[in-house]
């Protein structure tokens, strides 16, 4: 029962509902044609200039041209376990993490992966990642995993703690300054101060799951997850106000443009964008019925996309 439920939670970070939403309007940046057809990815990162996605299968790719095209990065020992996050810490080194507790090191950035830890008996996956430039790397995921590494990605330990425990953890995220935040299921938020070491739960007004968290520039955090939640901490998550997203539909992608601007990600194909700091968000129609779960940013009004579709690409209109 419990390799089935791992299964079914981390399916469900890319189509959990059924999505019985009014039809979207065109799109005002031209569809772009989701490829590779059919693989479904997960997550995207920067390594440098270099994107880097990962997902179903083990496939990890490359694009070295911002998205415009992609060709395979070298596994050793490819378990065909689902990758579903990718982090990386500078240009050459970051981690990949998927399926049956899998990850996968590269210090080449993302050209070549070595597997530094894979439990073939389990199922349960790793869903979030987080490699540092200075300090410890973290994995977390399906109930309470939560791991970290003191030598760069080549060794793991289990260090979770009692509120981590049989709680689904989703994402975690630095603001480079040695504050970490956490997000999971139930509206599970957890805060440390000191790079990791002791994690404090702190209390928000929604309840359901949390698929993300983003450090912003401005030194506030926002989270997002369910049925069109994002909330907003302007004081590291001592308190929360929730973002006017004006949907329903979950976000499980989420990134900060050059200029400030946040878009998020999620079912159905949807986007949203808020130019504020992420205190309001406004629609933008989908390029894609599918349904996305990664993107990163490219350019200054440019997105790579990832989802259960494949990759695609999306020009923004430019902020006014």
């Amino acid at each position: 029962m419990k390799r089935l439920i791992g299964i079914a939670m981390s399916l469900a970070v890319l189509a959990t509902a059924v999505w019985a939403f009014a039809p979207r309007p065109l799109p005002p940046f031209p569809a772009t044609a989701l490829r590779p057809d059919g693989l479904q990815v997960n997550g995207i990162a920067r390594a440098g200039e270099r994107l880097v996605a990962v997902g179903e299968r083990g496939k990890i790719l490359l694009s070295d041209d911002l998205g415009r095209s992609w060709r395979p990065a070298a596994v050793d020992k490819p378990q065909g376990a689902t990758l579903t996050q990718v982090a990386f810490a500078d240009s050459r080194r970051g981690i990949a993490v998927g399926h049956s507790g899998q990850i996968l090191r590269t210090e080449d950035g993302g050209a070549h992966w070595q597997q530094v830890a894979f439990d073939p008996e389990s199922s349960d996956p790793l869903l979030g990642a987080l490699a540092q430039a200075s300090g410890p790397w973290f994995a977390v995921g399906s109930f309470g995993r939560f791991l970290v590494s003191r030598d760069q990605g080549r060794h793991w330990e289990e260090a979770g703690g009692k509120a981590m425990q049989d709680r689904h953890l989703n994402a975690i995220a630095s603001d480079g300054q040695g504050r970490l935040m956490l997000v999971g299921e139930a509206g599970l938020v957890l805060r440390s101060s000191d790079g990791g070491s002791q994690w404090e739960p702190v209390k928000t007004p929604y309840e359901g799951s949390l698929y993300g968290v983003l450090p912003l520039r401005d030194g506030a955090w926002l989270a997002y997850g369910m049925r069109g939640n994002a909330l907003r901490s302007e004081d590291f998550g001592t308190t929360w106000r929730a973002a006017d997203t004006g949907l329903r539909t979950s976000f499980f992608g989420g990134a900060e443009l050059p200029d400030g601007r946040i878009v998020l990600a999620g079912q159905g194909g949807v986007l949203v964008m808020s130019a504020d700091g992420g205190r309001r968000f406004s629609v933008l129609p989908a390029g894609s019925p599918q349904t996305l779960a990664a993107l990163a940013a490219t350019g200054k009004d440019t997105l790579a996309l990832g989802g259960n579709g494949g990759l695609a690409g999306a020009t923004l209109a430019a902020n006014p």
